[in-house]
């Protein structure tokens, strides 16, 4: 290959490379955009362009640098990219695994201890709020209640979960 080939397709992919992480800076991620093609995390437009863009520099400084014949200089260069392919799928599915979408399921909720944030009025007359650990989140959520009033600071148990709302009863540690 020519070297200005490399030097071209450096240059592009770079570019791309350069508009891709503003776009992430932005919270824009290029790999939402679904591209079905059957073969699952082995496709990912940002390891490919990982995969163009360090495999043409490779390839551009190899030719620059060294005397080795054209071949060698592509073979090295689509060994470089490869591994930079998929180097950048490993790491992008590790990232993904920490990704988290801050939706908190109400069900997960169930069995467990929280405290009233705001006063509960009694036999399901109304909302107050308690404050739960639900998916290693504290959160502030509504709460009803069958039983009697619970005040401010009482300890309650999540037994359901009724419309988008916590059914609680006053919690004994006994």
């Amino acid at each position: 290959m020519d070297v200005q080939l490399y030097w071209y397709i450096a240059l592009i992919s770079s570019g791309v490379l350069g508009v891709v992480v503003l776009l992430n800076i932005f919270g824009f991620d290029i790999d939402e955009v679904d591209v079905d093609i059957g073969i699952g995390d082995a496709f990912s437009l940002n390891s490919l362009i990982a995969f163009t863009c360090v495999g043409s520099w490779t390839g551009f400084l190899a030719n620059k640098m060294t005397a080795f014949p054209p071949w060698l200089v592509l073979l090295i260069s689509i060994v470089a990219g490869l591994s930079a392919y998929v180097g950048s799928i490993l790491i992008l599915r590790k990232l993904k695994g920490w990704e988290s979408k801050g939706n908190i399921n109400l069900e997960n909720a169930i069995g467990s201890v929280g405290v009233v944030y705001l006063s509960i009025p009694g036999h399901k007359k109304g909302k107050g709020q308690i404050q739960i650990e639900i998916q290693g989140r504290l959160v502030t959520e509504n709460a009803m209640t069958q039983g009697n009033k619970l005040v401010t600071g009482t300890k309650i148990l999540v037994y359901d979960v009724e419309k988008n709302t916590l059914l609680v009863e006053a919690y004994n540690e006994t």
